[in-house]
């Protein structure tokens, strides 16, 4: 989907104000009546500032992003943006005085992949590089023309971001001479990979991206191969034909990835369980292919796989379970205020999962509205961090509405079948996980280990952290 026709430069503009309803006032000014159709400017006003008073939608990094779903706009997304030079006021609260952007999204109430977009633009506005470019422009014109080439750079519309210029290690910049052998080197790699991925079978290439500034001299080496790019940067630029796995890296080890993007990979229908992939990639920021692994699906998963047909239960969305995958990875790496933090996420039906579920505390999530208790909103991430912190298990369902947090999981007494060392966290997961169709990850608060678990059966997705 291309976003950047739902923003035009007419819907770029500097604004005076520092009251946040004033500013917001301005954006839909630039709105024409004849999109708005039949809802008042003063109907969409109201619900972005009682939204706004509810969940802040400053994201950090100079950005505010409110946004809306509006009956009967005549498109499915209207994006509008103004430059706070003087940042903002609201509610006495010191972040807005940081903001320097406010970004509008309104969407038609009927389309039901607006948190999508709005997670998308939410991680691509996150990088420091692309928003600073943004923000920091000197004048109105040069703002425009930096928002609105954000959205050309990336490898589809729907994936902003900047040229990848920007390397993940940031290393030290090389001779001609030095970056021409490296070229060398990588190809001739390549050329080997491929020559393995048909002896071996193996129906994809899976790149590791963050070892990389620039993936595009690769192109022509691979032809018409199937390669699939495994990066936590939202910046990168792809040739077109390939397929990209955003996950979070968790050390600087070769293909630290590799188990989160092969999980997502699955949920989304990119291989199956069947497939071989040949893995190819190096040291993060080096520039550089060192390994190459070939690596068969079915049988480095054999136990996820035990007697099961379907990877997902029913009705549960693959972003849903990226999105959590990503929070769990995130707690597991950065914990809260340094701490090392443990919980446990339960992704399935709620009506199956309710005879298992005794609320330990008031539910937090309780008369919020689906849409702003949904863990694909990019606002519900620091929510769910803080709420970590409590007892008992957060219970999501298929669509990633948040159901509840602090909830005691009780299964019916049977043998635990778990490798030494686990406590009640795992045992808990691992119980309900039998129980019902679900999917439950835990996070450890002793090793930082991400574990999923799918009918009984366990998935270590990070390794333990290093003491």
């Amino acid at each position: 989907m291309k976003l950047k026709r739902f923003l035009s430069k007419t819907r770029i503009i500097d604004i005076s104000s520092v009251e946040f309803d004033k500013a917001l006032t301005d954006l839909l000014g630039t709105i024409p009546d004849s999109l708005l159709g039949e809802t008042s400017r003063k109907e969409i006003l109201s619900d972005l500032i009682n939204r706004e008073s509810a969940i802040s939608t400053y994201l950090g990094n100079g950005l505010c992003m409110p946004y809306a779903r509006v009956k009967g706009l005549k498109q499915k997304y209207i994006f509008a943006a103004g430059r706070c030079v003087n940042g903002l006021k609201f509610e006495q609260s010191e972040d807005y005085k940081q903001t320097k952007m406010l970004f509008l999204l309104l969407s038609n109430e009927k389309v039901d992949t607006y948190l999508n977009v709005l997670s998308v633009l939410a991680r691509t506005f996150s990088d420091e590089q692309v928003i600073g470019k943004i923000i920091g422009a000197p004048d109105l014109a040069s703002f425009k023309t930096g928002l609105l080439d954000a959205f050309d750079r990336g490898k589809e519309a729907v994936v902003l971001g900047e040229n990848s210029k920007s390397t993940a290690g940031k290393p030290g910049k090389k001779s001609n001479s030095s970056a021409s052998k490296e070229n060398k080197i990588n190809a001739l790699i390549i050329r080997s990979a491929l020559k393995i991925s048909k002896v071996a079978q193996c129906s994809l290439i899976m790149l590791q991206g963050d070892s990389f500034s620039d993936l595009s001299e690769f192109a022509p080496i691979f032809g018409d191969t199937k390669v699939c790019v495994m990066t936590e940067r939202t910046s990168l630029k792809l040739p077109e034909k390939w397929s990209c796995i955003n996950v979070r890296s968790f050390s600087d080890e070769r293909f630290s990835q590799l188990k989160s993007a092969i999980m997502i990979g699955l949920t989304r229908g990119l291989f199956s369980a069947k497939d071989k992939i040949c893995c190819i990639g190096g040291t993060r920021g080096s520039n550089q292919i060192d390994t190459i692994v070939a690596l068969d699906i079915g049988k480095e998963f054999s136990d996820i796989f035990i007697n099961q047909k379907n990877m997902l239960p029913e009705g549960v969305k693959p972003e849903v379970i990226e999105r959590i995958i990503d929070i769990a990875t995130e707690l597991s790496v950065e914990g809260r205020e340094g701490k090392p933090v443990g919980c446990i996420f339960v992704i399935g039906n709620i009506e199956n999962l309710k005879p298992h579920l005794k609320q330990l505390i008031l539910n937090p999530f309780y008369g919020y509205k689906p849409e702003d208790r949904n863990v694909l909103n990019p606002f519900m991430d620091e929510t769910v961090k803080e709420y970590s912190l409590i007892d008992g298990a957060f219970i999501i369902d298929g669509g990633g509405i948040l159901e509840a947090a602090g909830a005691l999981i009780h299964t019916p007494d049977f043998k635990l079948q778990l490798p030494g060392g686990l406590g009640a966290r795992h045992a808990a997961a691992y119980a309900i996980s039998l129980m019902a169709d679900c999917i439950s990850i835990v996070v450890s608060s002793s090793t930082g280990q991400v574990t999923l678990f799918r009918k009984g059966q366990m998935l270590p997705i990070t390794e333990k952290r290093k003491k």
